[in-house]
């Protein structure tokens, strides 16, 4: 019995951890881009002021654009990396539990 209480602690506490990593990357999105947003507006203010033509702007724009696609890519595959490992703890502690029982 006390195998089985230590090996559920151990699950609780590994899937808290990767849910809170998790959490942080989901923070991380939702600030990268709030953080675009925020750009894309200082940019058209500030190339607006000094009467930069507007394929200027929107070239700027498109760069900026690319930058958040390859930000939010790269939180997605670790969010992704989070998810399959919370899945293999998942299983591991239902393994080693049905393992317990028998």
């Amino acid at each position: 019995m006390k195998a089985e209480e230590e090996l559920l602690r151990d699950y609780q506490k590994n899937r808290a951890e990767l849910e809170e990593q998790e959490d942080t990357v989901k923070r991380y999105i939702r600030k990268g881009q709030d953080y675009t947003q925020e750009i894309f507006f200082q940019v058209r203010q500030i190339l607006g002021k000094r009467s930069t033509s507007m394929e200027s702007i929107m070239e700027t724009q498109r760069e900026l654009q690319r930058n958040e696609d390859h930000y939010l890519e790269e939180l997605a595959q670790e969010r992704k990396a989070l998810i399959l490992q919370q899945e293999e703890v998942e299983q591991f502690y239902r393994k080693k539990r049905q393992e317990l029982t028998k």
